[in-house]
This record gives C-alpha cells, structure tokens and sequence, in this order.
C-alpha cells in the first residue's frame, strides 16, 4: 500500500511540476526570463517562518528596487560590447 501512496505523490509532483513547466514556457514565449524563479518553500523549508514573511523577504530580496538590477543588466552589456538603443550610430 506504502508503494501506491509513493506513486500517487510521485505522478502528482510530476503532474505539477508539467503545470509549472507549461506556465514557464508560455511566460517565455511572452518575452519573460523564468530561468531563476524562486517560491516561498525557498525561503521556509531554511527558516522558521510564516509563508507571509516568506514572502515578505523574497519581495525585500527581489522585488523592490528594480534599479540595482537594470545598473547590473548596464555595466554587463557594456562589457559584451553591447551599445544601448539610443547610442547606436544608424
């Protein structure tokens, strides 16, 4: 019995993980970067902690200041050689 339970949760994680897949490549297909995404069991299965303060430090985390990432995004562009959109000679 042990055995069908197993693979019950088993095809259900699968099942799952198919759902999240799915709406993985459909936000990429939008033009989304999902590669790194994080849930709030990322934060809980670590700390001691309510799934609002969970989210409340992934929010803090990743969030809130978009600037720091645009600046990262910036500096690693100019280093490819990568010219903005409006300093392009055409």
């Amino acid at each position: 019995m042990s055995t069908k339970i197993t693979n019950e949760i088993f095809e259900s994680y699968r099942s799952e993980q198919r759902e999240i897949n799915e709406a993985k490549e459909f936000l990429k297909s939008k033009g989304y970067y999902t590669d790194c995404m994080w849930q709030i069991e990322d934060v809980t299965d670590i700390y001691n902690c309510s799934e609002q303060k969970a989210h409340e430090i992934l929010d803090s985390v990743l969030g809130s200041d978009c600037s720091e990432t645009f600046e990262k995004i910036d500096i690693l562009a100019s280093m490819m050689g990568i010219k903005r959109k409006e300093d392009r000679d055409e």
